[in-house]
């Protein structure tokens, strides 16, 4: 749910950042404003306070941020916090650089293996991924040992399955229904 909400601030503020020729400078003071919440946990924790009240988060975002946002994100900032939803602002970001992504012709690609990749491994990959695809990649790797071995892609919205805990899936749902043909 967050994620569809994430995704119409995010919206609108690409919209006002592309009338404003403004994609690059916002996508940046936004990734500073997520990575100084990241690093100063007691900044995260006052903001994301339900007994703070909304005055006291606007003004403590105000003079954090002032010299190194802009407008537009100031005010995105202070209605997510009129809104309740300041816990948001990690997928807001991440929804922003898809858009960004998207208008710069850059796929977002999500790698999933059980084991993390070398950087080397992870640059072969994605020009190969780019060669055949025709596209520049941006490339998010995650480890999640769940998926046992193998790897999953994330291409834009599409889910390319090629772990072994998904084969196992298959394989289950092939034995319960039982193979036709």
């Amino acid at each position: 749910m967050s994620e569809i909400v994430a995704n119409r601030y995010a919206q609108a503020l690409f919209e006002v950042a592309e009338e404003r020729d403004l994609i690059d400078t916002i996508e940046s003071q936004l990734q500073f404003v997520a990575e100084s919440l990241y690093e100063h946990e007691d900044l995260r924790r006052v903001l994301m306070h339900p007994q703070v009240s909304s005055n006291n988060k606007k003004e403590l975002v105000q003079k954090l941020f002032e010299n190194q946002a802009g407008v537009e994100v100031l005010n995105l900032l202070r209605l997510l916090i009129d809104r309740k939803r300041e816990a948001i602002i990690d997928e807001v970001l991440e929804a922003y650089t898809h858009k960004a992504n998207e208008k710069r012709g850059i796929l977002d690609v999500t790698i999933t293996t059980a084991a993390s990749l070398s950087n080397q491994e992870q640059q072969d990959l994605a020009k190969r991924l780019g060669d055949s695809l025709g596209k520049k990649l941006s490339i998010h790797a995650k480890v999640d040992k769940s998926i046992i071995g193998g790897i999953q892609l994330r291409i834009g919205d599409r889910l390319y399955d090629g772990s072994i805990a998904g084969k196992l899936a298959g394989f289950k749902q092939e034995i319960k229904v039982g193979r036709q043909g």
